[in-house]
């Protein structure tokens, strides 16, 4: 009895290290732009989703920045903002599949976006990520 009571209390304490407050975005990331939105301006920030809750993705009117597997690099929107397709330093195309949006106090929450690039062969390459575009208030 001991030993079943052991085990459950061992499943508890897993389930509360996987709760959703655990897989929040970490604020205190200095990499954060927030502070280049001037009012009236919105953003796209976005994090990694494993473990590391790495932030690695930013856009907004002028500018846009991806850190991926080979740095980080600046892009180049195609469109106005909220742009989804951009361009590299290099030409190759950035996609932001943004997905299903869940609306927030303040903005939208894009949890199953994907930012998207191809490798040397042609084959996309996803990278999972979880997006807030956000505005300030003017």
């Amino acid at each position: 009895m001991r030993k079943l009571a052991f085990m459950c209390g061992m499943a508890l304490l897993g389930a509360c290290a996987t709760t959703p407050e655990a897989a929040a975005p970490k604020a205190e990331n200095s990499d954060v732009p927030s502070s280049k939105l001037n009012p009236g301006q919105c953003g796209l920030f976005g994090w990694s989703t494993d473990d590391r809750r790495d932030f690695v993705f930013y856009a907004d009117e002028d500018s846009a920045r991806y850190d991926g597997l080979d740095g980080p690099i600046d892009l180049t929107a195609q469109s106005a903002f909220p742009a989804t397709e951009f361009t590299d330093p290099f030409g190759k195309v950035v996609s932001l599949r943004l997905g299903e949006g869940e609306a927030m106090t303040g903005g939208t929450r894009y949890p199953s976006a994907r930012v998207v690039t191809l490798n040397d062969e042609g084959w996309e390459r996803f990278h999972p990520v979880a997006v807030v575009k956000i505005c300030q208030p003017k």
